[in-house]
Parts: C-alpha cells; sequence; structure tokens
C-alpha cells in the first residue's frame, strides 16, 4: 500500500532546545479530542494524540499509528498497526484501544461538530491479532483512511467511562503523540512538554506553550513583542508590517479552507429577514433559488479578495483548490452581475429586494468583519437592506447550532484531504446521519446527494473524480450555498525557527525546529 511509504513530517534534530511558543487563532473549547471537530481543539489535540491515517502539511495521508492500510474488499478494510508504540503512561497501544477508539465518537452527545460522520459507516471492528485490525464498513467507502485521518487513537484504560468535561482536569489526556499535556488555562494557553519516550523521531523542543490569541491585533503585538515564537493568522494588514521587521519571517500557503454565505433554506421565515419596513415576508426568501443566484451575482469575489482580503484569498465556486483531487475546472467563481442579480429578485416577487442582517465571526477568518461589510455593501446594491452584526466565534458559532441566523458567512476545510469528505462532513443531517442533530447548511438535495455517495463509495479514481465534479455542479446550480474564495493561510515566526506551513491552516509543536 502506498500509505506505508511515505515519509513522517517531523524535522529531524537534535533534543534540547528550550521552549516554543505559538499563538493560534481559534479557541480551545474542549481537551477532548473526539468531542468537537474544531480548529482550536484539533490544534491541541494533535501535538498529544495520534490518528491512526496522519495527514502531510500538503494534505496527503501517510502512516500514522498504522503503518500500512489496504482494503479486502468494497465492504473490508485491513489495517496494520505500528509495534512497540507506547502510551504517555507506559501502556502499549494496541488493536484493543483502536477498537475503543473508532466506537466512542457516537457515544459522545452535544457535539457541536461531531467527529460521528468519520465513524458513522464502520459497522464492525474486528481484533485480528494484537497488531492487526478487520474494519468493515455498511456500504462501499473508497475514502475509509481520509475519515480515519480524522480520529485521534485514545487509551481505553485511561478514558473509559470519563466525560468530555473530564479531560480539561488532565483526566484522559495520555496519547501516544511527541507531547504531553501539562497544564490548561482556559482562555489562555495550553501547556506541553515532551514525551522522551515518543516511538517517532523526537520533536526539538522541551516544552510548547499554545497561546490562545483570537484577537488579531493582540496576536500580531505578542509577535512583535517576543511574547511568542510564532503566529497563526497574520492578519493581511500587518503582513507587510511583520516582513520588513529583519527579525521575523512570513510565510504563506493556499488553504483548503472555503469561505462561504449561508442562507437559511429551512424555516418558514428565514430569521432576521424582514421587507423593506420591517414587517414579516410571510415566506422564506432563500427557498427560492432565483433569490439565491441572485445574491450569488451580487457579489464581486475578486473585490473581495482584491482590497478586503489584500490578496490573501483566492476567488472560487469550487469547495477546493484546484491543485486538490475533484476540483470542476468548468466551474469557474460566478460572475458579478447585480443588473441580471435584480432581474432574478423581481422575477421572485421582490424587486425591491428586502431587509436582512448579515452575521459573521470577527475573530476566526481573514478579515472576516470587513468581508462581511463588504458583502452588505455589494446587496445594497442590488436594492436589499443590510445590517451587519459581527461577534466572537464561540458566540456566533452557538447561535449558528440553534439556527437562529438567516444570513451568515462561516467555513469549512478539506482538512482530511478529499473533496468528497469535505462535503459529506458539511452537509450531513439527521436524516443521512444519525450523529448530527441539525443541519447549519440547511441545503439539502436529492441531486446533491446522489453523485457524492455514489462518489464516495467508488474505489476507480477517475470515476470518483467525475461524480465529485457532477456534485460540485449541483451544488452550484442549486445555490446550495455561495461559496465566495478559499483562504491563503498566513503564519510568522521569528529568525532561527523553522516552521512548517500547512494546507489546513495549522501550525503544531513537532512541526517548529530551530533553523539550521
Amino acid at each position: 500500500m502506498a500509505g506505508a511509504l511515505a515519509a513522517s513530517v517531523f524535522v529531524q534534530q537534535n533534543a534540547g532546545a528550550a521552549e516554543f511558543k505559538y499563538g493560534v487563532s481559534a479557541d480551545v473549547t474542549s481537551l477532548d479530542p473526539q468531542f468537537a471537530n474544531l480548529p482550536g481543539n484539533r490544534n491541541v489535540a494533535r501535538n498529544v494524540f495520534e490518528p491512526l491515517i496522519d495527514m502531510s502539511p500538503d494534505g496527503r495521508l501517510q502512516p500514522g499509528l498504522a503503518e500500512s492500510w489496504k482494503p479486502l474488499d468494497d465492504k473490508t478494510w485491513e489495517i496494520k498497526l505500528r509495534k512497540n508504540v507506547k502510551f504517555q503512561d507506559g501502556s502499549p497501544f494496541t488493536a484493543d484501544d483502536v477498537v475503543y477508539s473508532l466506537a466512542r465518537p457516537d457515544t459522545l452527545t452535544n457535539s457541536p461538530a461531531t467527529f460521528g460522520v468519520f465513524t458513522k459507516d464502520i459497522t464492525k471492528v474486528q481484533v485480528v491479532d494484537p497488531y492487526t485490525v478487520k474494519l468493515t464498513t455498511a456500504r462501499p467507502l473508497a475514502v475509509l483512511p481520509n475519515y480515519l485521518s480524522m480520529i485521534f487513537m485514545l487509551s481505553k484504560k485511561d478514558t473509559q467511562g470519563l466525560k468530555s468535561d473530564d479531560f480539561e482536569t488532565g483526566k484522559g489526556l495520555v496519547g501516544t503523540g511527541p507531547y504531553k499535556f501539562s497544564r490548561f488555562l482556559r482562555g489562555d494557553r495550553v501547556e506541553l512538554v515532551r514525551n522522551d519516550a515518543y516511538w517517532g523521531d523526537k520533536p526539538a523542543y522541551d516544552k510548547v506553550t499554545v497561546r490562545i490569541l483570537p484577537n488579531a491585533a493582540a496576536r500580531v503585538a505578542a509577535m512583535l513583542s517576543g511574547d511568542v515564537d510564532a503566529v497563526i493568522d497574520v492578519p493581511s494588514a500587518d503582513v507587510a508590517r511583520i516582513k520588513a521587521d529583519k527579525k521575523l519571517a512570513v510565510y504563506t500557503k493556499p488553504s483548503t479552507l472555503m469561505v462561504f454565505w449561508v442562507m437559511n433554506q429551512l424555516n418558514d421565515n428565514a430569521p432576521y429577514v424582514t421587507d423593506n419596513n420591517g414587517k414579516p415576508l410571510g415566506k422564506n426568501p432563500f427557498k427560492d433559488v432565483r433569490v439565491r443566484r441572485a445574491f450569488s451575482l451580487a457579489i464581486n469575489r475578486q473585490v473581495l479578495v482584491d482590497r478586503v482580503l489584500q490578496g490573501l484569498g483566492v476567488a472560487t465556486q469550487n469547495s477546493v483548490p484546484s491543485t486538490m483531487f475533484g476540483y470542476n475546472p468548468a466551474l469557474p467563481p460566478d460572475p458579478y452581475k447585480p443588473d441580471e442579480a435584480k432581474k432574478l429578485l423581481a422575477e421572485a416577487g421582490y424587486p425591491e429586494c428586502f431587509s436582512l442582517t448579515l452575521f459573521a465571526p470577527n475573530d476566526r477568518y481573514v478579515n472576516d468583519s470587513q468581508l462581511a461589510q463588504g458583502v452588505a455593501q455589494m446587496l445594497t446594491r442590488i436594492g436589499c437592506k443590510t445590517k451587519v452584526e459581527t461577534q466572537p466565534m464561540g458566540t456566533f458559532i452557538s447561535r449558528v447550532n440553534q439556527l437562529q441566523l438567516g444570513f451568515f458567512m462561516i467555513g469549512w476545510g478539506a482538512d482530511a484531504g478529499d473533496m468528497g469528505v469535505q462535503l459529506e462532513s458539511l452537509f450531513s443531517n439527521p436524516t443521512n446521519n444519525p450523529f448530527r442533530k441539525i443541519n447549519i447548511q440547511t441545503y439539502d438535495s436529492p441531486n446533491f446527494w446522489k453523485p457524492l455517495n455514489a462518489g464516495l463509495a467508488t474505489v476507480d479514481d477517475a470515476k470518483r473524480e467525475a461524480l465529485y465534479q457532477e456534485t460540485s455542479k449541483v451544488l452550484h446550480d442549486e445555490v446550495g450555498i455561495i461559496p465566495t474564495h478559499l483562504q491563503v493561510s498566513t503564519f510568522a515566526a521569528r529568525n532561527g525557527i523553522h516552521i512548517v506551513p500547512r494546507v489546513d491552516s495549522q501550525m503544531y509543536g513537532f512541526d517548529a525546529a530551530p533553523a539550521k
């Protein structure tokens, strides 16, 4: 299996460097590595825990705790585990921990971003021997290795019976990874120490401190003052200033993070959407594809990229970059056609548009508040009355998960390295995923699911890619969401420190080392 041949991402260094401190833009809401699939949580978890199949900085599958993997038939996979791997308490990592770890996500309730979407198709995990497991799936699933890359392996002995909240006290934080948990100060930092018994290449630093800095100005200030050695998500307005500092270096990396707008197509009355006099419309305009298409045509994506993002984005209609499997070259970004947008609104019965509030986070994506303001201005040009409300991601996502918003901006990445996995996890809902209580995108169409499900099951790459491209076309034609751009990730580090930019916009302690 090709997966067995990929190389480790670790930078080979002699141990002994003291401490590496880096600032992240996403909050850490849970230390349970299987509770909520959110960027801040994954960032900390990956330093301590590992998946069976890992993802390289460029988004390619490579061996993790599994040495190799192969399909035995269209519904059965054999996974060979590494030998002599130990958890940080000295206990061995075995097939029994795999069985436990793959079953646990389905037992966790009230997750705002469940990992159950990656395990729901696994119907049986059979222990062949202590270092071999056989997985059976409910349907043919060519992308099972991609799913497995998203699930961290836990120690059954140390975590069985624990609730997610118990992890915040340090219980259960015993992984196989290169760093061990030391301390968590909510909203401030997570402190880690090197696992000297780690099975792989030893990380360079004795200690890693992950600083939680969702405020962009605070993150930049920490970088400039030397409070941290590196940061994720340098604001576009500060890139030139940091580049001008001879003690610092800026890195960029095209990412898989698609930023898009969601139109509530579920509620009979879309929240925060009224007529221009503030009275109820009596129906949800976003249920009409003409309205959704009008909004898409009203947005000038290239202006957003050039002026608001200052080049730190790529205008898109696809959910993945042009370099990724499944990209549809026949789907360029929707053109900016405000006059056509006005005609579509008139045809739908809204000749003067309507009034709406645009919601967005103000601390999660590059210039997210400014993006919301820019889109609002564009919608006013087709007659809409707009207001903008931005708030911290934690508050924002809570409202999103309760379907309280009618029109909002959010992002989603292809962290598992596959477009089909990205779209399934993005749009799955209670009817096709028992572990998903809601679909916050509210788009659900049999025309979309038919080619996507077929693609996920197809082992032949050419056929699978064609099915993914068909899925993208359906999503575009039905205007399920309004993609605007793919974010370009920005990183900064002090000279003398080598970091590895990643397509998933993450930075890990084990990727950093003193420059040679």
